[in-house]
């Protein structure tokens, strides 16, 4: 009875199972780590045959079904493994046979040798994490027969439930349009806003005892300014220079803001 059960543990085992449709790795995860294997390779060089990029792809695969992945995660590992030795044996290549710029290829031969110590540590991870047997064939999952899914339905609908209490969302995966205001009540909104923005710039002052403020809310220097016309207008003063250096940010300027200098009849905007 026994004898007619095939020993597992002795089967062929096909190194490139884990690229089969119905492997054992999801297909659109399989898929995802072939390509961005093939995007970190180097096969940008015009001058190189194409066979040649082609084989080197083909040894890419070989070499990641060569680690024997047994989860996602090992999967992840070896990608990163083999993206670190192919940039690794970029550099040495550009290290050690381009001369120009003239001694340029020493900073190529450091980032070489600095890619190939993360290929050995990426290695020794891995096999840390398969120091441990899985289930039969050892060390290697058993293939199986994928569900047909749609990786843009499940994205959708994670958006749908990651959006579910957010302001302007209508729960189904569609935006809610905030409904149109009638001019006067528009109005009415923006005066609220302005009235609630200037409240705030204003926060801790004794505005109603604060004689010469503009209409705009700009102040001229008078000759003997008053402690509560001297506090709004370091204020002012203080939120002028934030939404200034606020701009230089803004556009790329690093440069000190230039503190002016105040004399009497000076508008503090």
């Amino acid at each position: 009875m026994h004898d007619s059960i095939p020993d597992t543990q002795t089967q062929p085992y096909d190194p490139d199972a884990m690229f089969h449709r119905n492997g054992p790795f999801e297909p659109h995860f399989i898929h995802d780590a072939v390509m961005t294997l093939m995007r970190n390779l180097p096969l940008e060089d015009p001058e190189e045959p194409q066979p040649w990029a082609h084989r080197r792809m083909f040894s890419a695969m070989r070499a990641l079904s060569a680690l024997h992945p047994r989860s996602e995660i090992e999967l992840m590992l070896g990608v990163q493994a083999l993206s670190a030795y192919h940039a690794a044996a970029s550099c040495w290549r550009i290290g050690m046979n381009s001369r120009r710029p003239n001694g340029d290829g020493t900073r190529h031969i450091v980032t070489a040798a600095t890619a190939a110590r993360a290929f050995d540590t990426l290695l020794k991870a891995l096999e840390r994490r398969q120091a441990k047997p899985l289930s039969v064939p050892i060390g290697r999952p058993v293939s199986r027969v994928w569900d047909n899914i749609d990786p843009t339905e499940i994205v959708r609908e994670w958006e749908v439930r990651c959006g579910e209490g957010e302001i302007g969302w209508n729960g189904d995966g569609t935006s809610a349009e905030p409904p149109a205001l009638a001019p006067a009540d528009a109005a009415f909104a923006e005066e609220l806003k302005e009235r609630k923005r200037i409240d705030k710039e204003n926060e801790g002052l004794d505005i109603a005892n604060t004689g010469g403020i503009l209409p705009g809310g700009g102040m001229i220097l008078p000759e003997n300014p008053t402690p509560n016309q001297i506090a709004y207008m370091e204020r002012r003063l203080k939120l002028m220079y934030r939404r200034e250096i606020a701009e230089n940010r803004r556009k790329g300027i690093k440069a000190k803001i230039r503190i002016r200098p105040l004399r009497t009849g000076d508008l503090i905007p």
